[in-house]
C-alpha cells in the first residue's frame, strides 16, 4: 500500500512540475509579446496622429494594457504567495 502511495505522489509531482514550467514558459511568452506591442504602440504614435485616429487607438489600447498590467500582477501575488506556501511545506516534511 505505501508503495502505491510513493508510486502516486511521485507521478503527481511530476504532473504539477510539468504544468508549472509550461505555463510559466506559456505566460513568459505571452509577457514578451505584451512588451513588443507595447513598442509597437509607442512607435506608431505619430502614424496615428496623422491619421487622426490616436486618441481612439491609444485610449483601447491602454485600457488593454493595464488591464493585462493588472492580471501579471495579479498572477505575480499568487505565484509568490504558492512559492511561500511550497516552502514552508517542504521545511514541515524534512
Amino acid at each position: 500500500m505505501i508503495k502505491h502511495l510513493q508510486h502516486a505522489a511521485h507521478h503527481a509531482k511530476r504532473f504539477l512540475h510539468g504544468a508549472y514550467h509550461g505555463t510559466r514558459k506559456f505566460l513568459q511568452n505571452v509577457d514578451t509579446y505584451a512588451s513588443m506591442a507595447k513598442r509597437i504602440l509607442a512607435a506608431s504614435q505619430p502614424m496615428l496622429q496623422d491619421l487622426g485616429v490616436h486618441d481612439q487607438v491609444m485610449g483601447t489600447a491602454m485600457q488593454g494594457l493595464q488591464k493585462y498590467d493588472q492580471a501579471k500582477a495579479d498572477i505575480m501575488n499568487v505565484h509568490t504567495k504558492g512559492q511561500d506556501h511550497y516552502s514552508r511545506l517542504a521545511a514541515a516534511v524534512q
